[in-house]
């Protein structure tokens, strides 16, 4: 099976983790119920900040003791954190949030990676990962427990959901949090977010779709952009239709840092540049519950923004933070924003600000947008016949972001599932239940080993020739396992052949250290040697040593599979076939 995780049909649940920058949730569905109505999905719900609102999200934070164990998670962490810093006993305490974005993006990952907390104090980002991976497990196994079915951990098949965009040592580092959660690999797979979102508006009737005007289903389309945009990044990819079980994913993944923390960090300085930095800051420690109510108060507010009436946005500067400013400026907020001639925002009376929805726009979504939109315009024209542009993500409700993509798509129509910000958690669960259903994948890299092959006179570079027991080679030859582009099917394998002599009295010793291949990348489909620029040592592909040695004349073969999330190698020797490690993180 694809990804070398168990069948689900063996499994009786499916728990499903989308675990974002901001926000993240989680979900999951009996075997028994998906085969019955795929869509019968639970999924969990907290409170928070006060409210007695339940919430399908919860802010990615989690609180430490002093000791560094774990306190709590969510909103709960949050409000327990906010107490502690307007009381001044914060600093022996750990908070984190925002560690997807500030670990996970890096060009190297390494499981001694450190993430400071909002003091400044280091911790391992594997520990911190897996004890939010943990806290979902345990959450889960209470609630079964509460209705009287308690479940094995065997009975569970998990799934995380991951970005399109993110490299192989990002996911690997994520499964091996899951695994010091208490996650065997065999119970848990990652799914792409985009993918996952596609899988689950397939089954959504247009009645579900904002914007859809016919009673159809999105099954029927044949080729769909899916964007993807989440609180840290945006994703794009292109989902071809083949049937009712079969879709491919046709287009390398793409995108960028666009999401919705960056528009609210983007918010962030525009207050520190109105109120100072000093006074945010101040206001910030002082007032915290307040300064995290300001900023959720804005995450609503944006997805208001409609460009198509200019409409006027009102927004409450909260009271602590007009008295805190005016007190120092020893002036009115109004006379603030006349002082530095913002004219597009009105005040009004108590703090209230009305933003146009056009101001909004242009200072906050645009100037971060651009270039996501840009790459998004690219694809379209890239692909002919593309049905219809699919728009999933928290940030996919908000009116000006989706306004903003119509006009770089054209008259291709943009689609938004009314429970968008549930379409990637809730996909995630089919994939589960399903995961064959996606049978092909392009290749976003060109994959390769090196090796060394006969010299061609005339071709080859000249300080590549080696001469070798009478014969000439070339060194640094890339030998490609797959291109970039290439449409690779479910199942499908590259293999290349390994040779290794031990006969010779300066090599006897390797028979006793594992073998190790090289495995290098390159976005360039046409690649020739392993030192040609862009290309990078991707990973490495260890063969333990046996018990005794390995034998003087050494034979085997190397399958690698890339059609699933993840990439799986295999060993063929005499001694059978067995899937083997594959380490890409430093």
């Amino acid at each position: 099976m694809a990804g070398g995780t168990s069948s689900s049909e063996e499994r009786l649940l499916v728990a499903a983790i989308d675990f974002g920058t901001a926000y993240s949730r989680y979900a999951f569905s009996f075997r028994s119920d998906y085969l019955l109505d795929p869509l019968k999905i639970e999924v969990n719900h907290w409170t928070g900040n006060g409210s007695q609102t339940m919430s399908p999200k919860a802010p990615s934070s989690v609180l430490l003791n002093p000791d560094k164990t774990f306190k709590s998670f969510g909103y709960t962490a949050e409000e327990e954190y906010s107490n502690l810093v307007e009381t001044g006993q914060h600093q022996d305490w750990y908070f984190f949030k925002k560690i997807k974005m500030r670990l996970l993006y890096r060009e190297k990952i390494s499981r001694t990676d450190i993430i400071e907390d909002e003091c400044g104090k280091p911790m391992l980002g594997l520990t911190i990962i897996s004890m939010i991976i943990r806290y979902f497990k345990n959450d889960l196994f209470k609630r079964l427990e509460q209705r009287g079915m308690p479940l094995r951990d065997q009975d569970i098949l998990w799934v995380l959901t991951v970005p399109a965009i993110w490299s192989d040592a990002a996911k690997q580092f994520t499964k091996e949090a899951a695994e010091k959660a208490g996650i065997k690999s065999d119970d848990v797979m990652l799914v792409s977010e985009p993918e996952a979102a596609a899988l689950y508006c397939r089954f959504q009737n247009m009645k579900n779709i904002s914007n859809a005007k016919d009673d159809s289903n999105l099954a029927k389309k044949t080729k769909m952009l899916v964007v993807d945009m989440g609180e840290g990044t945006t994703d794009i990819s292109v989902i071809a239709i083949k049937g009712e079980k079969e879709i491919h994913i046709v287009e390398r993944a793409c995108g960028g840092a666009f999401g919705g923390v960056y528009i609210n960090e983007k918010f962030i300085q525009w207050l520190e540049d109105v109120f100072g930095k000093e006074i945010l800051k101040k206001f910030k420690t002082e007032h915290r519950s307040d300064y995290m109510l300001l900023i959720e108060n804005f995450e609503n507010k944006k997805r208001l923004i409609d460009p198509s009436t200019d409409k006027q946005i009102c927004f409450q500067i909260p009271s602590s933070l007009k008295s805190m400013a005016e007190n120092l400026w020893e002036y009115s907020i109004q006379d603030r924003f006349k002082q530095m001639e913002i004219n597009a925002v009105q005040v009004k009376g108590r703090g209230k600000l009305f933003f146009p929805s056009s101001f909004l726009l242009e200072n906050f979504i645009n100037p971060i947008g651009k270039n996501v939109f840009e790459k998004l315009q690219h694809i379209i024209s890239k692909h002919g016949d593309i049905d219809c542009v699919l728009a999933v993500g928290g940030l996919a409700q908000s009116l000006g972001v989706v306004s903003e993509i119509r006009k770089y798509v054209k008259d291709i129509p943009v689609y938004v599932p009314f429970d968008s910000s549930l379409a990637v958690v809730c996909g995630a669960l089919l994939y589960g239940h399903e995961n064959n259903i996606i049978k092909a994948r392009v290749c976003p890299y060109s994959y390769g080993i090196q090796t060394m092959r006969p010299f061609i006179d005339g071709k080859d570079d000249e300080t590549k020739k080696v001469i070798q027991e009478g014969k000439t080679w070339c060194k640094h030859s890339f030998r490609a396992l797959y291109k970039a582009g290439d449409l690779v099917k479910l199942g499908d394998v590259s293999s290349y052949n390994l040779k290794e002599s031990f006969e010779d009295e300066n090599r006897k010793h390797k028979r006793f250290k594992p073998i190790r291949c090289v495995l290098f990348t390159s976005k360039e489909k046409n690649v020739r040697y392993v030192t040609d620029e862009g290309c990078k040592e991707h990973g490495t592909i260890d063969i333990d040593v046996p018990g005794d040695g390995f034998p003087i004349h050494y034979k085997c073969t190397v399958e690698l599979e890339f059609a699933g999330t993840e990439i799986i190698a295999r060993l063929k020797d005499e001694k059978g076939t067995k899937t083997i490690r594959l380490e890409f993180m430093t």
